[in-house]
């Protein structure tokens, strides 16, 4: 058995044992091990369970488009989560259907997995390491907000890795000002800099 394969096993042992809370479903990450780039976003989403493959929801569509601005494909890239399961809510309506939708991960979900991300880290041996959002952001460094850091190259002594913060790209789809998007542009550019210079 790979240690990818170890992985997964662990991941799949996690979720399908968990009763704190309810989620639905499990992914493991996706790409070439090993990789110079690695993002980490926050949780799968219900088109990523579907699919078994993070980002291909609508924030992976806003992804590939700004890995394409950069000269970049999915093909060149690793891409993992901070939680691996999907971490849901579910409400009954008025007239009793159920509704599942997504909610963001508890600390606890995010620490079940962080032995297993670092295992994730060291297997890919990226060069530079980018966060999407908050969660990863304050899974893997000091910060406690995005704002604060995003666009920036720092280098994380524990892990002996340049980690780069982004906003997430559903980010794109809440924030639609021209300003917030002419923002997250540039970082992408930055991204591009970054590669260059390590």
């Amino acid at each position: 058995m790979s240690e990818l394969d170890i992985i997964k096993q662990k991941i799949k042992e996690i979720s399908e044992s968990y009763t704190e809370d309810n989620i639905g479903g499990w992914i493991t990450g996706d790409g070439p091990v090993p990789c110079d780039i690695l993002f980490v976003g926050e949780a799968p989403g219900k088109t990523e369970v579907e699919e078994g493959k993070p980002f291909v929801g609508v924030a992976g569509k806003n992804f590939k488009s700004y890995l394409e601005l950069i000269g970049l494909a999915r093909e060149d890239i690793r891409i993992t989560n901070t939680c691996y399961f999907r971490p849901i809510k579910i409400k009954e309506t008025t007239s009793g259907r159920k509704s599942i939708s997504n909610r963001p991960p508890k600390t606890s979900e995010i620490n079940l997995f962080k032995p297993i991300l670092e295992k994730e880290i060291s297997l890919v041996n990226p060069k530079i390491i980018i966060t999407l959002g908050n969660v990863p952001l304050k899974s893997l460094t000091d910060f406690k907000s995005i704002g604060e850091c995003h666009g920036t190259l720092v280098y994380n002594n524990n892990l002996k890795r340049y980690i780069f913060p982004m906003y997430h790209p559903s980010a794109l789809t809440y924030n639609r000002t021209e300003e917030f998007k002419k923002m997250y542009t540039e970082d992408w550019l930055k991204v591009k800099e970054a590669l260059a210079k390590i």
